[in-house]
Parts: C-alpha cells; sequence; structure tokens
C-alpha cells in the first residue's frame, strides 16, 4: 500500500513540475511579444506536394485515380496499368 501511495505522489509531483515549466514558457513567450500561434503555424505546413495521378478507371460508375505509388488500390487489382494511364 505504501509503495501504491509512493507511486501516486511521485506522479503527482511530476505532474506539479510540468505545469510548472508549461507556465514559465509561456511567461518567457509573453515576454518575447510571440504567441503560440506563432509556433504553430511554422509546424502545422504540410510541406509535401501533391501528386498527380497517373492511373484512372471507372468500376460501376464510380472513378478510381491512383499515383501509382503505394498500395495498389482493389479496383487497380489485375488491371493491365498502360490501358488506363491518363
Amino acid at each position: 500500500m505504501n509503495k501504491a501511495l509512493e507511486l501516486i505522489q511521485a506522479a503527482i509531483d511530476e505532474q506539479a513540475k510540468q505545469e510548472e515549466a508549461k507556465k514559465e514558457v509561456l511567461a518567457l513567450i509573453k515576454e518575447k511579444g510571440l504567441s503560440l500561434e506563432d509556433f504553430a503555424s511554422e509546424s502545422a505546413t504540410d510541406k509535401r506536394s501533391k501528386v498527380r495521378p497517373k492511373y484512372r478507371i471507372e468500376k460501376d460508375g464510380e472513378v478510381f485515380e491512383w499515383t501509382g505509388r503505394g498500395k495498389t488500390p482493389k479496383a487497380f487489382v489485375g488491371v493491365n496499368l498502360e490501358e488506363h494511364k491518363i
């Protein structure tokens, strides 16, 4: 029982340290004239470019497109890809 109480207290202490660290970081950000949005906008952008599809097939009235990268979609399994090149 004492071991469990010690573990709980250690977790509470760790959480308190983390909260204090968060407060310090937020205070420093505010002191420097920045906001959290300044950091979020830089890391949230996706730097990958969109790849155009190489293949297009129509099955059951539905159009499927595939770039030729990654796992082959079910609609393209067993199909001659040269016939469906865009």
